[in-house]
Parts: structure tokens; C-alpha cells; sequence
């Protein structure tokens, strides 16, 4: 999908952003060239290059501009949760080890931590570029709080999901509450950001922080959904929604090569695409998929809502299509 000239123009501006707050680091190219390789990974910081993506950067300048008509002010802010996300993920490879493109991997656990905690500093400094838009300090220090609880509660979803077995994985329940304290809470925080830097009343940020939780679930279910079509999640026996339904619903042989897969982690490599019919069969990824729907049309709703404030909520639609 290639990107509309007002994301262009907008990730341009982001680029030049995080280029300023990473200068100190230039004289020191070994590290700097890192933390711009952890910058661009795939699944990382400028997804708006990468074909059928959503312009994830960009969520705090969308939601800005939509309430305020100006993006400009949140520009840091978008700086920052690149930074937070970059770390964040850097520390997911360290902790999953099933990534052999990971920086972890390439560089070594000491270099990769290194770099994370690098970035998270970067991230801490590129808020504190709000006071040079303009910001108030008590705005500067809501913002700064705002980062910290909801990437605390980021940390606690990572907590229980490295605290589960593969044998006391298989709950809906539990696993819904891993993905909304670990991938949902840093949509909501973007949303959240995004609003309160416009100048909305708490009633609108609440708003907006509402529909990037249920896009959060909504995207996070999306990516289990094709982590299952594409294989991925098959190879590296990870434990989502589909495999969790199939898991329940099914008895006999079916629910036994399942467990051989993904509960026992059977030394031989699993059979991709028996698996991916077996999830299909059961109705697993059907379950996914309506789960997925629900939280999507959720977050609509509430765009729907926002509407009919007067506020233009279009670009937003690009994150539920």
C-alpha cells in the first residue's frame, strides 16, 4: 500500500524528529547505527513503508490533528513511543529468544540490552522536546505519567505471559488479559497522548483512549490470526486465540497433535500445513476472526461517536481496515 502524500509528509517530519534526539549518539556510530537498525525493523518503528501496513507512527499526530487541526505539538511524543516500542521489542526477543533476526541474536543479549536501554532514555529525552513546542511543564510531567502507567501496565502483561507454561496457557481468558495489558495498553497510550496534547477535556481523552484499547485487541488478534496463515506461529509454537479455541473444542487425535505441537513442544519440526487445517477445520480461526470483529467494531462505534463532535475521524479508519 503506498503511503498518502500526508503520511509521507508527516513521517518525514517524525524521521527529523527522532534524528535530533538521536545526535548525541552520532559520535558514537557503532551505537548509534544500532539503535536506527532496532528503529527499522519490519515489525518496528516506520511501518508506513511496509506493504498492506497502518501507519502506526503516526497515531499520536493523527489523533492531534484530528481534535486540534494541528499535529505539530505531539511531534515528540511520536518520537517517544518509537523509542519505548523499539526497546520494548528489543527486550521481547531477549526474553522469547525466537527471533534469529533479532538484535539479541546478531549482537549478543549484552549489546541488545544495552541498546534497549539506550532507547529508553532517548524516549524520555524526546518528551522533555515538548517544552521547546510550547508545552507547560505540569503538560510535560501528565504526559511523562501517562508514558509510565501505561507502559507499567505493558510490563506487568509481559510478567504474566512469561509466567505461564505451555500447559497452563490454554485460557481465553487469561490470554485476552495478557494482550490487554501488553499490546493493547500501548495503543490506548498513543490515543491516549494523542488527545490529552491536543487540549481535549477528559471526557474526550477517555474517548479516544477507549477506541486504542479495542483497536489494540483488534490489531493483536489480527496478528494471531496471520501468524497462523503465514506459518510463523506454527514454527515457533506460540499459544493465540486460534490454538487456544482449537485446543478447547477438540478431543481425540485432533486435540492430540495440537498438544504434540504447542503444549508438549515435540523436538520434530511441525507439520505447517496440517496444523493450519487443523485451526481452520476446528473453527478456531473463524473464533479469532469473529473476536477480532467484535473489538473492531467496538472501536468504530466510537469513532462513530466522536463524529458526531465535529471531529473528522477518516485517517483513523485507516488502523480498523
Amino acid at each position: 500500500m503506498t503511503p498518502l502524500p500526508w503520511q509521507e509528509k508527516q513521517t518525514q517530519v517524525l524521521r527529523s524528529e527522532i534524528d535530533l534526539v538521536l545526535a548525541p549518539l552520532t559520535n558514537i556510530a557503532s551505537l548509534c547505527d544500532l539503535v536506527k537498525e532496532s528503529l527499522t525493523q519490519e515489525r518496528r518503528a516506520f511501518a508506513t513503508e511496509h506493504e498492506n501496513s497502518r501507519p502506526w507512527p503516526l497515531l499520536p499526530l493523527i489523533i492531534c490533528e484530528a481534535i486540534s487541526g494541528q499535529y505539530e505539538v505531539a511531534i515528540p511524543v511520536a518520537a517517544a513511543r518509537q523509542f519505548m516500542v523499539a526497546a520494548a521489542d528489543i527486550f521481547d526477543d531477549i526474553e522469547d529468544e525466537d527471533s534469529p533476526r533479532s538484535l539479541p541474536a546478531k549482537y549478543g543479549v549484552a549489546a541488545a540490552t544495552n541498546v534497549a536501554t539506550t532507547l529508553l532514555i532517548l524516549a524520555e529525552r524526546a518528551v522533555t522536546r515538548l517544552k521547546d513546542k510550547g508545552v507547560s511543564n505540569e503538560n510535560v510531567v501528565r504526559v511523562m505519567d501517562s508514558f509510565n502507567s501505561f507502559y507499567a501496565t505493558a510490563c506487568v502483561g509481559q510478567h504474566l505471559d512469561l509466567s505461564l507454561t505451555p500447559e497452563t496457557a490454554a485460557s481465553e481468558e487469561i490470554y485476552l488479559r495478557i494482550i490487554e495489558l501488553k499490546s493493547a495498553s500501548q495503543v490506548k497510550c498513543a490515543c491516549n497522548i494523542g488527545a490529552l496534547l491536543a487540549g481535549a477535556d477528559r471526557q474526550l481523552i477517555a474517548k479516544f483512549s477507549d477506541f486504542g484499547y479495542n483497536l489494540g485487541m483488534a490489531s493483536q488478534i489480527t496478528n494471531d490470526i496471520q501468524g497462523i496463515t503465514d506459518g510463523k506461529d506454527i514454527f515457533n509454537r506460540k499459544i493465540t486465540l486460534p490454538v487456544i479455541y482449537a485446543l478447547n473444542q477438540t478431543e481425540g487425535d485432533i486435540r492430540l497433535e495440537l498438544e504434540t505441537v504447542f503444549c508438549k513442544r515435540s523436538k520434530h519440526e511441525p507439520a505447517t500445513s496440517l496444523i493450519q487445517d487443523l485451526l481452520f477445520r476446528t473453527g478456531g480461526i473463524h473464533y479469532a476472526v469473529v473476536k477480532m470483529e467484535l473489538y473492531r467494531q467496538k472501536a468504530m462505534d466510537i469513532l462513530s461517536d466522536i463524529t458526531k463532535l465535529g471531529i473528522v475521524v477518516e485517517r483513523l479508519k485507516l488502523f480498523l481496515e
